[in-house]
C-alpha cells in the first residue's frame, strides 16, 4: 500500500514527492518470507490533505502500519484473535536519539481489509532540533517473528510536517 497524499494547491505535489522519495524513509516496506509491512509516516498536518482539521503545532506524531501476506489470507484471519487487536503499546516503539517513547495510542485501523491488517500508532511529538538519530520500531511477534527498524530522517520529517501545514 501507498500513502497517496494530492492537493489542489501546489504544495501538494511537493509532499507527494517527499513522501514517495526512498530516501526519505517517510513511506517504507520491508518483506519478510511472503509477508509485507509498509511503514508511513504521517505529517503533521496530513488530516488537512483530506479535508479535516488537522493543525500546525500538533502534540502527537502519527504512523501507520500495514501488514500483508498476499495468498495467506486465511492465516491472517486465524490471527486476528486478540492478540492483532490488543496490547499494541507494547510491540512499538519511538527512538530519538538515546530516548525510547512508547506510544500514546495505538489502534488497529477497521479498514474492511481481509488481506492485511492496519494499525495507527501515535507518540507524543517532540522537538526535533537536538535529534541525531530517530527509528520507528515495530516488534513484531505475531506475523514474522521479527523486530522491524524503520529508521527516520529528521530533515525530511521536518519537511513533510512544514509541507502539510502550507496545505
Amino acid at each position: 500500500m501507498v500513502l497517496s497524499i494530492s492537493a489542489c494547491r501546489p504544495g501538494g505535489t511537493d509532499l507527494k514527492a517527499i513522501m514517495n522519495d526512498p530516501a526519505s524513509g517517510l513511506h517504507q516496506e520491508k518483506r519478510i518470507g511472503n509477508t509485507v509491512v509498509t511503514f508511513n509516516y504521517l505529517p503533521e498536518c496530513w488530516e488537512r490533505v483530506n479535508g479535516g482539521k488537522g493543525k500546525e503545532g500538533s502534540p502527537e506524531m502519527c504512523f501507520k502500519i500495514n501488514v500483508f501476506s498476499p495468498g495467506n489470507e486465511a492465516g491472517m484471519r486465524k490471527k486476528e484473535a486478540p492478540g492483532a487487536s490488543y496490547g499494541l503499546d507494547s510491540v512499538f516503539q519511538l527512538v530519538l536519539n538515546h530516548d525510547t517513547l512508547a506510544p500514546l495510542q495505538a489502534q488497529r485501523i477497521a479498514n474492511g481489509n481481509m488481506k492485511g491488517i492496519e494499525y495507527l500508532v501515535i507518540f507524543e511529538r517532540r522537538p526535533l532540533s537536538s535529534v541525531q538519530a530517530a527509528a520507528f520500531i515495530y516488534k513484531d511477534w505475531l506475523f514474522t517473528s521479527t523486530r522491524l527498524v524503520f529508521p527516520l530522517q529528521k530533515n525530511y520529517l521536518q519537511k513533510s510536517d512544514s509541507i502539510s501545514c502550507r496545505l
